[in-house]
């Protein structure tokens, strides 16, 4: 009993688990570096496929995730069995009504049935970051021998941040549905490299140099001091030797109390001279 108990769940964990070519930074050449994020692929999508067959209107439905199994709520006559991976229906409709005429499951992991999935590039020698690369993946498993052969080719115009694109089914004959799968996530990536933490240098073990203070900083640093050295001082030498209190502290304080006007001063006479520059220059001299 124990050993059927461990059987059925080693079976329900690969049936339902995800596969390794959806694992972000996986690599699909063994000999190259490069690596495919098909982790935003792993999500269901439904493609429709409509047909005018009067009275009625003939529809394939064919629900898809590559990379896990579908989400299937309830097993019934109309709805594929849990462990799918792909998905169709053929539905018909008049006056507005709905007929599921047909259910197939195309590909998935089943006691009886393996998924087996084969993941592979097209030209593996080829540039597989560019436009136009393909890998070919192989999903089996469905009922009486169905499978899925599904082409991912690398389309560099698209954006990583945009919703993904939907596959295009190609064709089903001889029990296999082709699709191709135009997208941006099956184009390759080098792994970002991290940078070195010493500049660049070698030696691990050596510290990042510290950057140094600038000529100004130093500069103000040292006229900070200086005033700091000089107030102080000075109240504490006029503290000690004429006992002095409040605003008597500061050392040269009349000179600290005329700064302002001096200031004003100054900058007044400046402007003064400037203006009376301006005024006399395009005047005449006296003879």
């Amino acid at each position: 009993m124990k050993t059927v108990f461990v059987l059925g769940l080693l079976f329900y964990s690969s049936a339902f688990a995800l596969q390794n070519y959806c694992n972000s930074g996986y690599k699909p050449i063994g000999d190259k570096s490069l690596t495919l994020d098909l982790s935003k692929l792993n999500q269901e999508f439904t493609l429709y496929q409509n047909k005018s067959t009067p009275p009625s209107t003939r529809s394939v439905i064919t629900q898809i995730n590559m990379c896990d199994a579908l989400s299937i709520s309830k097993e019934s006559q109309f709805q594929c069995k849990k462990g799918t991976y792909i998905c169709q229906k053929v539905v018909y409709n008049q006056d507005n009504k709905d007929f599921v005429a047909e259910v197939l499951t195309i590909a998935g992991e089943f006691e009886k049935s393996k998924l087996d999935a084969e993941f592979k590039p097209v030209k593996s020698e080829a540039d597989s970051t560019k436009s136009g690369y393909q890998y070919s993946l192989t999903l089996s498993g469905g009922d009486n021998g169905q499978s899925a052969l599904i082409t991912l080719e690398c389309d560099t115009s698209q954006s990583r941040e945009d919703k993904p694109t939907e596959p295009t089914i190609v064709s089903f004959h001889n029990n296999v549905l082709t699709l191709q799968w135009k997208t941006v996530f099956a184009c390759a990536t080098e792994p970002q490299e991290k940078k070195p933490d010493d500049g660049g240098h070698q030696g691990g073990n050596e510290e990042p140099k510290k950057e140094g203070m600038s000529g100004i900083r130093i500069f103000f640093t040292i006229i900070f001091v200086l005033l700091a050295v000089y107030f102080i001082g000075g109240a504490f030498y006029n503290y000690r030797v004429y006992n002095a209190r409040g605003l008597d502290l500061i050392p040269h304080r009349e000179f600290w109390l005329d700064l302002p006007y001096l200031i004003r001063d100054l900058i007044a006479h400046i402007i003064d001279s400037i203006m009376s520059r301006r005024r006399g220059g395009g005047g005449y001299v006296a003879v």
